[in-house]
């Protein structure tokens, strides 16, 4: 079996577009992007509602999940730090998991054969 591993990145949106073509610049085509809500460490922007101070500290995030076998992470990690690192809290976390299996529901092709995109015969 090959080397699959599954990288899920929780970022703000704001550098999604820099991102994505950093990572098709290595071969990373395919990915799940999600929208996200998410605390942490950023400070939250305090808000007038009602005469009352109240601090609202849910932000906008993405998730992003992306499968590599052939590309490696620490090149996908790159393109991370170079696109999506400002220094700053709220920069989000990246994940990674070892994927035992993938298998392509239209035609039942399995592991990294299920990630490559075939062009359909005539």
């Amino acid at each position: 079996m090959s080397n699959l591993t599954k990288i899920e990145i929780i970022t703000r949106p704001n550098r999604f577009y820099e991102f994505q073509k950093a990572l098709a610049e290595i071969g990373v085509s395919g990915l799940t992007v999600t929208k996200a809500l998410g605390t942490g460490l950023e400070k939250g922007l305090i808000e007038l509602y009602r005469g009352k101070k109240k601090e609202n500290n849910i932000h906008e995030r993405m998730k992003i999940e992306i499968v590599v076998s052939t590309v490696p992470v620490e090149a996908v990690l790159e393109v991370v730090k170079n696109t999506l690192r400002t220094g700053e809290p709220g920069d989000g976390k990246v994940f990674i998991y070892p994927v035992a299996e993938v298998i392509k529901i239209s035609t039942g092709e399995r592991g990294v054969d299920a990630l490559q995109d075939h062009p359909k015969e005539k």
